[in-house]
């Protein structure tokens, strides 16, 4: 067992997450980390059985007994087990921003104390765990971060040595279900004392939940960290009428290209995977040798689309599972497929934006935040609805009674709604002048961390209405910054062609990320791509109307253009120009001049007007939010003494976002309460 610090505080243990203990960071330990993916739900639930966290049942989940480790945690008291009312959600895009809208509707609405956890954290690793929507103290936070892992590694120990004294293949906590197979069975490295990272600020959030008091937790909120089949948050079983007393509501967000290393390559492989979280029996249907998405097509393929379920057929039904109806027909059909073969378990709702129609008064920061607040009050209405049915049967689980019983109204809701709050995501901050005593220059910072296709559209219209409202209400030039990056593991050039062909943007940022998650798959560098390979994703995506593209005169162009970078930052921290953000800048070129007149014989193309935009590469985003404050005199000079404003759109990451928000020194702060361990 590894020995902690002296000092066993919160620095020690963000210290202690961020080192080799939970970090895969060579290429033997992320490929070993990567073969145990899909065993990841009997992982968990090891791990689990090691802190003593009761899931699924008001018993242990599995009739055995604690008795084995090293002070189990009392799982008879309705006190001292995990909240009573599980959400769940995955997707690709909105799973915070639908997420935080079930957590203010629980909280504000209805009464209830809330316990989150979400993913990545933006600038303080607090606020992937909160309480009541903030995040937890640094002395919560460290406490559960030591408990949990000494009582893994006490309690590994100690069934380790169980196990060499008594030969029982049962003794090394199966957890169920053989026929899923054995490590050594599946050829699987061996499972860690210690988790990795995610794994064990899941289970640290599980932990904090059971074990908060000042308030004690009434309803659990999860965010799936990648996927959902596999994920490390796919534990809990759906409520039954046998000893599972516990609710558990899922829901899908709208479904995109992301992580599609791992998840597939087609949005129906994508969904399959999302789908995960719709399982019963999780840990008899999803492991090792489960057969995977391939399994899942056989008997499948010629699947016709079946007709959409009506939602007056759900209310009140125990296992409703509910999907933004925005997705793809195609997508739908995944998940209904699923659906259907849980039986008579589960039934599927798509929510479509018209669920919000009879809500009085909304007023959304952007357009398409509309279907994640229809997705989150179709869950938590169905949430309270069974919350009450519990209730009624006095189960000691269900101790909080509701605000006005739970009839609340069409008022209230709007006013939970509209005052949802989630960081990094449509998020305005107002940032100082370079001279605090100029008053003529006004600095707005527009964070979004926006990386898929999908999502940097929405991005734009949201930033495209802050520009309209300008035009509108005041004569103020306004001087439009683009401060981008995304992880290497995406494909830039639809992000980026998207955000070109805006034609927004003054000035154009590549900037690095304070941190970044660790990766097996290698940096693209700009001496690696092709550009012809970048032109055959573009051309795509321009139309038809451009006629052929002059390669010579763009590659001999490309070879003699280098990196604009600014005056007073010319050698970019002392970088070469082998980054990352390098082949961002190179991608932006291409693209720009793509469609300039140098290389391609324009039709009936539209104008973008970026031939003279600025690019500046591979500044950190503190440096480069202090070099637009420096460059706010240009914009005033500009107008002739007038009044200007600089926005300045953040986006393609956020862990970007976060770098940004840290750097402008903004944080939130801490909840109440503590942990209460016996």
């Amino acid at each position: 067992m590894s020995t902690p610090p002296a000092a066993a505080d919160f620095d020690s243990a963000v210290a202690a997450l961020y080192s080799q203990l939970h970090q895969s960071t060579t290429p033997a330990a992320l490929n070993a980390a990567a073969a145990r993916r899909t065993n990841t739900i009997h992982d968990m639930h090891t791990y689990l059985h090691r802190l003593g966290l009761e899931l699924n049942n008001t018993a242990h989940d599995d009739g055995r007994s604690n008795h084995h480790l090293a002070n189990p945690t009392q799982q008879s008291s309705c006190n001292h087990t995990l909240p009573p009312l599980i959400i769940h959600i995955t997707g690709t895009k909105g799973k915070g921003s639908t997420l935080s809208y079930c957590e203010s509707l629980l909280r504000n609405t209805y009464g209830l104390t809330t316990g989150m956890f979400t993913s990545p954290h933006l600038v303080c690793i607090r606020e992937r765990i909160r309480i009541n929507g903030i995040p937890v103290s640094k002395k919560v936070f460290a406490e559960v971060y030591w408990t949990v892992r000494r009582m893994l590694e006490r309690n590994c120990h100690v069934m380790l040595q169980q196990q060499q004294h008594s030969n029982d293949a049962t003794a090394d906590v199966d957890d169920g279900n053989s026929s899923q197979g054995s490590d050594q069975e599946l050829l699987l490295p061996p499972l860690p004392t210690l988790p990795g990272y995610f794994r064990m600020l899941t289970l640290m959030a599980l932990y904090t939940f059971a074990h908060h008091d000042g308030p004690k937790v009434d309803a659990i909120l999860l965010e799936v960290g990648m996927g959902g089949r596999y994920d490390a948050t796919n534990v809990f079983e759906p409520h039954n009428d046998n000893n599972n007393r516990r609710i558990l509501v899922r829901g899908i967000t709208l479904i995109d290209f992301d992580h599609t290393r791992v998840l597939g390559s087609t949005l129906e492989q994508i969904a399959w995977e999302k789908g995960g979280i719709f399982v019963s029996n999780k840990r008899g249907k999803i492991h090792g040798n489960d057969g995977g998405y391939d399994k899942f097509l056989i008997g499948h393929e010629e699947q016709q689309e079946e007709e959409e379920y009506e939602d007056e057929e759900r209310i009140g039904y125990n296992n409703t599972l509910y999907v933004n109806g925005s997705n793809t027909p195609q997508v739908a059909n995944v998940l209904r497929t699923i659906a259907r073969e849980e039986k008579d378990s589960s039934l599927l709702q798509l929510v479509q934006d018209s669920y919000l129609d009879s809500i009085p008064e909304l007023n959304f920061h952007a357009t398409h935040q509309r279907g994640n607040a229809a997705l989150a009050l179709a869950i938590c209405q169905h949430a309270i609805l069974q919350y009450q049915m519990q209730q009624q049967q006095q189960h000691c689980y269900y101790r909080t009674t509701l605000s006005n019983n739970g009839n609340v109204t069409k008022e209230q809701i709007s006013a939970a709604l509209n005052n949802t709050f989630w960081p990094g995501r449509c998020h305005t901050l107002t940032l100082p002048s370079s001279d605090n005593d100029n008053q003529e220059v006004s600095l707005k910072l527009r964070c979004d961390g926006a990386h898929t296709p999908i999502s940097i559209n929405a991005c734009i219209n949201w930033f495209q209405s802050i520009l309209t409202s300008y035009s509108e209400t005041t004569s103020d030039s306004v001087h439009k910054v683009l401060i981008f990056n995304c992880g290497h593991e995406r494909n830039p050039i639809p992000l980026l062609h998207t955000l070109h062909q805006s034609g927004l943007f003054d000035r154009v940022y590549f900037s690095r990320a304070d941190f970044e998650r660790p990766s097996a798959m290698p940096k693209q560098l700009l001496d690696e791509w092709r550009k012809e390979e970048i032109l055959t994703i573009v051309e795509p995506m321009s139309g038809e109307e451009c006629a052929t593209v002059n390669y010579e005169v763009m590659c001999n162009t490309l070879n003699e253009l280098g990196m604009t970078t600014s005056s007073d930052a010319a050698e970019c921290d002392g970088m070469t120009k082998r980054t990352w953000q390098h082949t961002l800048a190179s991608i932006w070129k291409v693209i720009d001049l793509y469609h300039s007149s140098q290389v391609v014989e324009k039709k009936s193309h539209p104008s973008t007007n970026v031939d003279s935009k600025k690019v500046v590469v591979g500044l950190k985003v503190v440096d480069a939010i202090e070099d637009i404050k420096k460059h706010q005199q240009e914009a005033l000079r500009e107008v002739n003494g007038g009044k200007a404003s600089v926005e300045i759109l953040v986006t393609g990451s956020l862990y970007l976002v976060g770098s940004a928000l840290e750097a402008v020194g903004w944080e939130e702060g801490e909840s109440e309460g503590r942990l209460s361990i016996h």
